[in-house]
C-alpha cells in the first residue's frame, strides 16, 4: 500500500448501504449490537419485498383470468352472430380501469350473448335448436357451428372446402400464438367468412382482407410483447407510494390486457425520474452515515460527515487519538466518482522544523500507519454497502506528506474518543492480523 491514494467509490445494489445505514441509525437509538439490528432489518425489507411480489402476482392471475373470460365471450358471440349472419359490435375493454370495470366489461358480453343465444334458438334450424336443448344453459358452441358447417358443405364442394380451408391453415400459422392461446374473435370470423363464402370471387377477397389482418395482428402483437416486458419492468420498479391506478395499467399492459400509450410512457418516465432522484438522495445520505460510523467503528475521531458528501463533494478529515497533528484528509469528487486519502498535518511555526530529518521521518511512520490501516477501513466500508476499489497510490514516502494550516483541520478534544456501535473485536483493532 502507499501513502497518497484514490479509489473509485459504488453503492451495492438493492439498497445495501441504506438498509446498512438504518440499521445504524436504529442501535444507535436502542444501544443495541449492529449486526443485530442489521439482521432484522434485512428481514423486514425481504418480508416487504415479498408481500409487494405477492400482491403484484395476485393481480397479475386476476387479469389473467379476466383476459381468459373475455376472450371466451368474444369467441362465442362472434360464432353465434355468424350463425344470423350478423357482425356484431363488440364492445371495447376497459383501458387502464379498476377490476370492477373489467368485470362490469364481462358482465356486458355476458349479456350480448345471451341474448344471440336466444336469437339463435328462436330462427336456426331444426338441428341447431336441438343441439341447444341438449346442452342446456351452457351451449357448446363448437357443435353448433360444426352443425352449420355440415350443412353449408352440403351445399358446395368438399374437394372446394378443403382447399380453402389449407389456405387458411397457412396464413394463420403466420401469427404467433402462446400454447393454448385461442385465435383471435375476430380472425376466426373472418376465416369462417372465407370458408363459407357464396362465390371464388368473394372468398379469394375475403382472403386478402385476411393475409392484410394477419400481417396487420403479427405486428400489434410483436409491439405487444415489448410493451408486456417494458410495462412488467417499470411496474417493478415503481415507488409505493406511486399510484394505484397507474400500477394497474402497467399490470394490465404486462399481462397483455392493454398497450403503452405516449401520455402513459410520460407519466412512468417522469415518476421514475423522480423516484431514482429521490433514490440518489437517500443513498447519498445513507453513505454518509455508514461513512461516519465505520470511522467511529474503527476508533477514529471523525468530524459529522454531511450528506452533501455524497452529491456535491467536498473534504473530510479524521485522525485517531495520540496521532498529535496528523489527520488524514478525503477528498471526495462526485463526478469521477472517487475519493483522494492522503496523510496531511499541521504546519509547524519553524521552518527548520519543516525540513528537519525528525520530521521526515515522523511524516514516513504516519503514512506508513495510515497505509496498514487502510484495508480495514475498506473491508468495512464494502461489507456495509459502500465499495471502494484503489485504482492509483503511491509508496509512503514518494510525495512529501502536505502540511496545511492548522486552522483548516479539525480540533478534537485530547480526551475524545471515537463511539462505535460495539466493542470491536481483536481482529478488527489497527495493528492486529
Amino acid at each position: 500500500m502507499s501513502g497518497p491514494c484514490t479509489a473509485s467509490f459504488s453503492l451495492a445494489p438493492l439498497g445495501a448501504v441504506i438498509l446498512a445505514a438504518q440499521a445504524i441509525q436504529e442501535a444507535r437509538a436502542m444501544g443495541a449490537e449492529y449486526e443485530a439490528v442489521l439482521a432484522q432489518a434485512r428481514v423486514r425489507e425481504q418480508q416487504r419485498l415479498a408481500r409487494r411480489q405477492e400482491r403484484q402476482a395476485a393481480q397479475a392471475d386476476r387479469l389473467a383470468a379476466l383476459q381468459a373470460r373475455v376472450e371466451s365471450l368474444e369467441r362465442r358471440v362472434l360464432r353465434l352472430a355468424s350463425l344470423l349472419e350478423q357482425t356484431p359490435d363488440l364492445p371495447l375493454p376497459p383501458r387502464g380501469a379498476a377490476m370492477e370495470a373489467w368485470a362490469a366489461h364481462v358482465r356486458q358480453l355476458e349479456a350480448r350473448l345471451q341474448g344471440l343465444e336466444a336469437r339463435v334458438a328462436a330462427s336456426a334450424g331444426k338441428a341447431v335448436r336441438q343441439a341447444l336443448e341438449a346442452v342446456g344453459d351452457s351451449p357448446d358452441l363448437d357443435a353448433i357451428l360444426a352443425l352449420y358447417l355440415a350443412r353449408r358443405q352440403v351445399e358446395r364442394g368438399e374437394a372446394e372446402q378443403a382447399a380453402w380451408q389449407a389456405t387458411l391453415e397457412r396464413v394463420l400459422a403466420r401469427l404467433e400464438l402462446p400454447a393454448g392461446k385461442a385465435l383471435p374473435a375476430r380472425l376466426e370470423a373472418l376465416a369462417r367468412e372465407v370458408i363459407l363464402a357464396e362465390t371464388p370471387a368473394r372468398a379469394e377477397l375475403l382472403a386478402n382482407e385476411l393475409r392484410l389482418q394477419v400481417h396487420r395482428l403479427a405486428q400489434d402483437q410483436a409491439a405487444a410483447r415489448a410493451d408486456a416486458v417494458l410495462a412488467a419492468s417499470w411496474r417493478a420498479q415503481l415507488p409505493d407510494e406511486a399510484p394505484a391506478s397507474l400500477a394497474a395499467l402497467l399490470g394490465e399492459v404486462a399481462a397483455g390486457l392493454g398497450r403503452l400509450d405516449e401520455a402513459t410512457r410520460r407519466q412512468v418516465e417522469e415518476l421514475l425520474a423522480a423516484a431514482s432522484a429521490e433514490q440518489a438522495r437517500q443513498e447519498a445520505k445513507a453513505a454518509s452515515i455508514v461513512l461516519e460510523q465505520s470511522l467511529k467503528d474503527l476508533g477514529y475521531q471523525v468530524d459529522e460527515v454531511s450528506e452533501t458528501l455524497f452529491m456535491e463533494g467536498g473534504i473530510l478529515h479524521f485522525q485517531r487519538p495520540g496521532w498529535e497533528g496528523y489527520h488524514v484528509r478525503l477528498r471526495a469528487n462526485v463526478k469521477e466518482k472517487t475519493f483522494n486519502f492522503n496523510v496531511v498535518r499541521a504546519r509547524e511555526e519553524s521552518a527548520a522544523e519543516e525540513e528537519g530529518a525528525v520530521r521526515k521521518r515522523l511524516d514516513f511512520i504516519a503514512e506508513e500507519r495510515w497505509c496498514a490501516e487502510f484495508p480495514r477501513l475498506l473491508d468495512t466500508l464494502a461489507a456495509r454497502g459502500l465499495k471502494l476499489e484503489v485504482t492509483r497510490r503511491l509508496e509512503a514516502g514518494e510525495l512529501p506528506v502536505q502540511a496545511v494550516a492548522p486552522e483548516s483541520l479539525p480540533h478534537f478534544e485530547a480526551g475524545e474518543q471515537a463511539r462505535p456501535l460495539a466493542a470491536p473485536r481483536a481482529m478488527d483493532l489497527p495493528g492486529k492480523s
